[in-house]
This record gives structure tokens, sequence and C-alpha cells, in this order.
């Protein structure tokens, strides 16, 4: 499976890449939504799954995440956060399910299975 994973945190986007690698995946990481833009352009297919942090630098996750899915429809999205706060907002949008941080790669692996 290939996930597209946004997060701005680069200690974070490496934890997050690693578990995910680990767990069998194919990972693209961006640091923002205009690198995360790049990528999927030069990806040429579209991810499996996104998962993207809620608050992210120039433009927040859940509007990348509603730009994703409108150019990319089948993407399953993933949304996370250390800011409790930020959750009722993403889970509004229907798009998908909110994974606090921190997380364990146990967590992370079986909210991505359950999309």
């Amino acid at each position: 499976m290939t996930i597209l994973v946004v997060e701005d945190d680069p200690a974070v986007l490496m934890l997050v890449d690693r578990m995910l690698t680990l767990g069998g995946h194919t990972v693209l990481a961006a640091e923002d939504a205009d690198q995360a833009r790049f990528m999927l352009a030069d990806h040429g297919s579209s991810p499996d799954v996104l998962v993207v942090d809620i608050i992210l630098p120039g433009s927040n996750g859940l509007d990348f995440a509603r730009e994703a899915k409108s150019a990319h429809p089948a993407v399953k999205i993933l949304f996370m956060t250390g800011l409790l706060h930020q959750s009722p907002k993403a889970l509004r949008s229907g798009l998908g399910p909110v994974l606090h941080k921190p997380f364990t790669s146990e967590a992370l692996l079986k909210a991505i299975s359950r999309l």
C-alpha cells in the first residue's frame, strides 16, 4: 500500500515513515501541503492512504485532505494531531478518523487497516 504522510515536524515525519515502512508500506513523506502536492504530481498515481497532520504551516491539513480527496477520490484519509481540540473539526468533515499523538506503531497500523 502506498501512503502519503504530511507532517511538519521532521522528527515525527521520520518516525511515522519508519513505522509504516516497517509495516510493509511504501511511504511518500512531505513536510507541508506544497511538498505533498509536488509528490502527488511526481508520483503519477494516487496513494492508497493519506496520513495528514491537522495543523500544517501555510494551509491546514483539513483543507489539504479535501483537496487530495477531490483530486484522488479513492484515497483513504487518516488525520493525526497532538491537539485534542482539533479532532471534532476533522471528524465533522467526514473525511476520516483522527489518531492522537503520541501513538504507537501498533495503533498507527491498526488505524490504517481499519480504513
